[in-house]
């Protein structure tokens, strides 16, 4: 068996060259650790605003998709959820092109502008019973185009960790990727956490669902102004074109293309499970909302813990021992904890 090294983005090593700068890193302009905390910032905002969905869905569902039944609008409301997903993939492609023509910083603001439209257009949409069907209509727009800014932020954000990552620490630069989605859940579950013990249930359900949303469009005009401040690490009279890089892969490295998706779904789909985890916690197991949003905040706060972690140990013992360990864990596991939780 070939023992190619990967890289943290989980592509060999080959590929991982082609997809940043020629120059090699202790060539590159130094970068501030107060300029990767920006970039940090910023994505634990987007994802943010991507997730709160999920944490009060039971009361979205009840505000703009009135489908009777018991489940009956919130299965409609975690169908929007995912239609956020269609455009992830676009918004990657997409913004990632950009990136690489005009340079990680643009294609982040853009991304912050694209989710503030977003998130804007859910805080604000008036219910079902004020505006009819324009209700529903104008939140599944506003999840495509939370869909296509997120896809868009992932890429551009990671190559900039990279890029700045000192040589030896791409693992631990890279891992702030996931540790700020972590960062992002604990917010979100601190929210949902305050919201169920201050308010009472009809206030929650009326308009306090909305007030996350408007949190997070508080903090735009800050992150808008952190990232206009960011270096560029994009130098792209000595990259590759677009065309190029995807030729290179497909080509040279299609082998692992396709094992780093599968290892990429694997916790992509456990963390969407895990998202839906409070919905499931409140309509099914009937715990109180207070207790199942605690969930998520202690769901978060490992993410960002057990992140940093793992880029850690991928920088000290390897790529491929610290990617397997947690998937064989979890293959053994979550069949057991689900049968425990109910």
């Amino acid at each position: 068996m070939s023992t190619t090294t990967l890289s943290p983005a989980g592509v060999p090593e080959g590929a991982a060259s082609a997809l940043s700068t020629h120059q090699p890193a202790a060539q590159r302009p130094a970068i501030s650790r107060k300029a990767v905390a920006a970039a940090v910032a910023g994505n634990a905002l987007e994802f943010y605003d991507f997730v709160i969905y999920a944490y009060f869905a039971v009361y979205i569902g009840h505000t703009f998709f009135p489908v009777s039944g018991e489940y009956g609008s919130l299965l409609v409301a975690v169908a929007i959820f995912g239609v956020g997903f269609f455009t992830r993939p676009l918004g990657g492609l997409l913004i990632g092109a950009f990136a690489d023509r005009a340079g990680r910083k643009p294609a982040m603001i853009l991304t912050v502008a694209l989710i503030t439209i977003g998130t804007l257009g859910l805080a604000a949409t008036p219910s079902y019973a004020s505006i009819g069907i324009a209700a529903p209509v104008i939140v599944v727009l506003c999840r495509l185009v939370q869909g296509l800014a997120l896809g868009g932020e992932v890429g551009p954000a990671t190559a900039l960790l990279l890029e700045a990552a000192p040589a030896g620490r791409r693992g631990f630069y890279s891992s702030w990727q996931i540790a700020s989605q972590g960062l992002a859940v604990a917010v979100g579950g601190v929210f949902g956490v305050t919201l169920s013990l201050v308010l009472t249930h009809e206030q929650l359900a009326a308009w306090g669902w909305r007030i996350p949303f408007l949190f997070s469009l508080v903090l735009v005009p800050i992150a808008l102004y952190i990232r206009r401040s960011l270096p560029e690490t994009h130098e792209g009279s000595r990259e590759r074109s677009g065309a190029q890089i995807v030729g290179a892969v497909f080509s040279k490295h299609r082998r692992i293309l396709w094992l780093g998706v599968l290892v990429s779904a694997a916790p992509a789909v456990a963390s969407q499970v895990g998202n839906y985890m409070v919905t499931y916690a409140v309509q099914v197991l009937k715990l109180p909302p207070a207790l199942a949003q605690g969930s998520v905040l202690m769901g978060g706060a490992m993410t960002f813990v057990f992140g940093l972690v793992g880029g850690l140990m991928c920088d000290r013992f390897g790529r491929k021992a610290t990617n397997q360990l947690p998937r064989i864990a979890m293959m053994l596991l979550i069949v057991p904890l689900y049968m425990w939780l109910s």
